[in-house]
């Protein structure tokens, strides 16, 4: 979490670890067979993701551009007191999350005590590792570290990205065949999330959407200073499924709805917190809330209806979780 600070750098990581327990216990990216395990991880997932990059300062690219805003309203926003301030209600959330949606989209497959020995029995059907697998794995830990390091080594995530491609394509490790043959879903995702990404950056260069959130704070500045915290975290998270980037988002919106809150009586560190929180409970609204989220939306297992459905649930239920938390992160971000 903490030394990524990238929600979608991590979900490059862990997504084909994900991928693989899901075939692994028996699932496949098929209406008949993804249910069994396949859909319930996936979103499970995007679900945790949500929570890993609320609970740190550096777990979300657009985390220490919140802070910055926070700063001119006179809110001193650091590593520590970030982590002091989340910590309880993420821990409440990554407990109640996966239970919740267990118990509401149940797996097909509860139980996989064959899974343990279908891996031992695979290591040792394939043997030691390849040439072609040790590049495979020194390209992925040199990712991971340029990633870990891309604020310090000013190096653009999506160029790591790149070059860890062409180093594995290079290498024969991967071709250009497995990518034509693989695309599929999720080469169809990249392209509207492409589309819909152009159009939100549009509509918010335009000013349309702070002119939107200016407009509905305008119809709550006579209510009192805890119905006007209330409602403008609501339309905050609620106003994402028009955006397609967190920060983004976040540039567009946070700053409004700050000064609106502080005009209102809402103590400002209180307000700077919650926002910076939201903008990344938000991010399994849809399956465009976050670039996060496009491998698992492409990968077969979870197709788009579920995540809306999904993860409608998992962002009201951590809402409402942090709006309980509310006593908590005034004391704490007092301290």
């Amino acid at each position: 979490g903490p030394s990524i600070p990238s929600n979608t750098a991590r979900s490059g990581i862990r997504y084909p670890i994900t991928h693989a327990l899901s075939l692994d216990t028996g699932s496949r990216p098929t209406p008949e067979a993804r249910n069994r395990t396949g859909t319930y991880l996936m979103m499970t997932y995007i679900a945790g993701q949500t929570i890993s990059s609320a609970l740190w300062l550096t777990g979300m690219a657009g985390n220490p551009v919140g802070v910055g805003i926070a700063a001119q309203f006179g809110v001193n926003i650091n590593f520590g007191n970030w982590l002091l301030v989340a910590s309880v209600p993420c821990l409440i959330a990554l407990i109640a999350i996966p239970y919740v949606l267990y118990k509401l989209f149940p797996p097909e497959n509860k139980y996989t005590p064959e899974a343990p020995e279908i891996a031992r029995k695979g290591l040792q059907e394939m043997g030691p590792m390849s040439t072609q697998e040790w590049i495979m794995g020194g390209t992925f830990l040199g990712m991971i570290l340029l990633w870990a390091f891309s604020p310090v080594l000013n190096i653009n995530l999506a160029i790591v990205a790149f070059l860890g491609l062409t180093i594995l394509i290079l290498a024969n490790v991967y071709t250009i065949e497995d990518i034509r043959q693989g695309g599929g879903d999720a080469l169809e995702t990249y392209i509207w999330f492409a589309i819909l990404y152009m159009m939100s950056t549009a509509l918010n260069e335009m000013g349309f959407m702070k002119i939107l959130g200016e407009q509905l704070a305008t119809y709550i500045g006579d209510f009192s200073w805890v119905t006007v915290y209330v409602l403008l975290i609501v339309l905050y998270i609620v106003i994402h499924y028009l955006f397609v980037s967190q920060t983004a988002h976040l540039l567009a919106l946070y700053a409004v709805f700050l000064q609106v809150a502080v005009n209102a009586g809402v103590p400002a560190a209180l307000m700077a917190f919650m926002l910076s929180f939201s903008t990344n409970l938000f991010a399994a609204i849809s399956p465009q809330a976050s670039s996060s989220n496009v491998l698992f939306a492409g990968s077969g297992f979870l197709p788009s209806r579920d995540i809306y459905r999904q993860g409608a649930v998992v962002t009201a239920l951590n809402m409402i979780i942090f709006l309980l938390a509310t006593p908590w992160v005034m004391w704490s971000s007092s301290l």
